[in-house]
């Protein structure tokens, strides 16, 4: 079952961990330069989510620093939640990035801002957190 977290926070977010394949895209060209990466998404908001992965590299892009630095990139989300969410696609862009240590496990922590449309978009997102809240 999902947690809901909203203190002090712009909106409220769903903690759980959804398997997610995170690709770099050229808006413009519509190409994809790097991935995809694999990650789980930790929290979720109609905003954006946070992100746990253990590669942040890929070859000489980074996912992070090599995205911000060119306003023609962006991450493309995919999520699949078998029987009512599959293949969703949900452009984002990274916000911050930091280490993640618990245990034996280092990884690191993207939060990321989806770039959606106002109408379309929200459906898409209150679909996808509704599916996650009933999972």
């Amino acid at each position: 079952m999902a947690i809901i977290i909203s203190k002090l926070r712009q909106a409220t977010r769903i903690s759980d961990y959804i398997p997610v394949k995170i690709t770099a895209r050229n808006e413009v060209t519509g190409i994809t330069v790097a991935g995809p990466f694999s990650g789980k998404i930790i929290n979720i908001s109609n905003i954006g989510s946070c992100l746990l992965m253990k590669q942040v590299m890929m070859g000489s892009y980074h996912i992070f620093h090599s995205t911000r630095e060119d306003n023609s990139l962006f991450l493309q989300l995919t999520i699949d939640l078998p029987p009512n969410i599959e293949n969703v696609k949900i452009p984002t862009q990274p916000v911050w990035m930091d280490l993640f240590h618990q245990d034996d496990v280092r990884a690191f922590k993207m939060g990321v801002e989806f770039l959606l449309n106002p109408e379309d978009g929200q459906k898409k997102i209150k679909k996808l957190l509704a599916a996650i809240a009933h999972k």
